[in-house]
């Protein structure tokens, strides 16, 4: 069963891009809102035991999926990122329960970390001001998500552990890109790596939490 979600995965992830590239606005909306379900599905066909935190987590990317189908409307966009914000609260609580207490190397290096990226982020994509207190709400969660991640690694390694931790990295890289062209220009097909990035930061999440 999990090789016919992978395979379905893939096929509405090749037809989603491609849409990006011919500006088929039915297609692109049809095939993202099947992103999740189908990420759910591989999720639960791989577990042995399906944790709630992780179905709620893509739960709300999928409500957050919807809600930027029409992102230029600032309402919409508010909600997206809502839909995001608890979806990374959702996969920290996870993670946290699996990895158990921060290790100080975790503290460590996670706070060397954030400071510097979470400042730097803030500089370049510079948000607008009614979007500032949102903006940074989101940024400590997803920095928090990444953390989680960290210490998720730090306990259980290869290739669980690894392959959460490399879907952090995927989402904090496309959501930086995301809330860039959110307040700046966006290239003709800036959509295309956002999307290669979150489609497998979501599946690297949950194929290393299947494992847990």
């Amino acid at each position: 069963m999990q090789a016919v979600f992978l395979a379905a995965l893939a096929a509405a992830s090749l037809v989603h891009l491609a849409s990006l590239f011919s500006g088929s606005g039915r297609v692109r909306a049809f095939s993202k809102i099947c992103l999740a379900p189908l990420i759910l599905g591989t999720y639960i066909s791989r577990a042995e035991s399906v944790f709630f935190p992780v179905v709620l987590a893509l739960f709300f990317g999928w409500f957050g999926d919807i809600m930027l189908l029409k992102k230029k409307d600032v309402r919409f966009f508010r909600l997206g990122l809502a839909g995001f914000l608890l979806g990374h609260i959702s996969y920290t609580a996870a993670m946290f329960s699996f990895a158990g207490p921060p290790s100080p190397f975790a503290l460590a290096a996670g706070l060397a970390a954030a400071l510097p990226l979470g400042i730097g982020a803030r500089r370049f994509i510079r948000p607008s001001k009614e979007m500032s207190l949102p903006a940074a709400a989101y940024e400590t969660a997803i920095l928090l998500m990444a953390f989680s991640a960290l210490q998720l690694f730090l306990v259980r390694s290869l290739p669980f552990g690894a392959l959460a931790f490399a879907g952090s990295i995927c989402f904090l890289v496309s959501d930086f890109l995301l809330a860039y062209f959110a307040f700046h220009r966006q290239p003709r097909y800036g959509n295309v790596p956002v999307m290669v990035l979150y489609i497998a930061a979501q599946l690297c999440l949950v194929l290393g939490l299947a494992g847990m």
